[in-house]
């Protein structure tokens, strides 16, 4: 009965000391919000447009640049709600326990700043995809940890950079704004 109690007691002594304790588990992600040292972080999108592929007209080339177009804002609004997120609506209609009808709407409101265009690519099969990207800077990132989240969008606008973001670019001559328009 006593070895019983010394090997049980040795069990539990054991499964406590490998166990971890409170400040142990998190540590890193504590320790930035504490010290409120934010690294920028570069979030990278991509917007679709699609177009229907014609032989030799003219209003091909028309239907080209209208497919960048609207990749390029739909690469706005993934980045939109990638940054503030998006608000969706639904409703569904049910009689005699059968559904009748669907609807989901989403909604982005937002103002984007200091988005780069990484990339254009055109596809084979009529599909152009826009590559974008957004540096957020360590003070957006402060802000959105400070607020609640229904008062990001209003309370934290996403800042100018301190610092020039445009290592590798061709620089111009004239203009002395860090963005730019392609």
């Amino acid at each position: 009965m006593i070895i019983r109690w010394v090997f049980i007691s040795f069990i539990v002594f054991v499964l406590a000391a490998c166990a971890p304790v409170g400040g142990y588990r998190d540590s890193d992600s504590k320790a930035e919000r504490n010290n409120g040292r934010f690294e920028p972080v570069t979030v990278r999108v991509s917007g679709y447009g699609t177009y229907a592929q014609s032989a030799g007209e003219s209003s091909g080339t028309r239907q080209r640049l209208m497919a960048r177009r609207a990749s390029r804002l739909d690469a706005y609004r993934n980045l939109a709600e990638r940054v503030y997120g998006a608000v969706v609506y639904g409703s569904s209609t049910v009689n005699d326990f059968v559904l009748g009808n669907d609807a989901y709407r989403a909604y982005v409101d937002s103002y984007i700043r200091g988005a780069k265009t990484v990339a254009v690519n055109e596809h084979n099969d009529g599909v152009v995809e826009t590559v974008m990207e957004l540096k957020l800077e360590p003070r957006f990132r402060e802000c959105v940890a400070r607020v609640s989240a229904d008062e990001v969008q209003n309370l934290c606008p996403i800042p100018m950079p301190l610092e020039s973001d445009r290592v590798g670019d061709v620089e111009s001559r004239s203009a002395g704004s860090l963005y730019y328009l392609d």
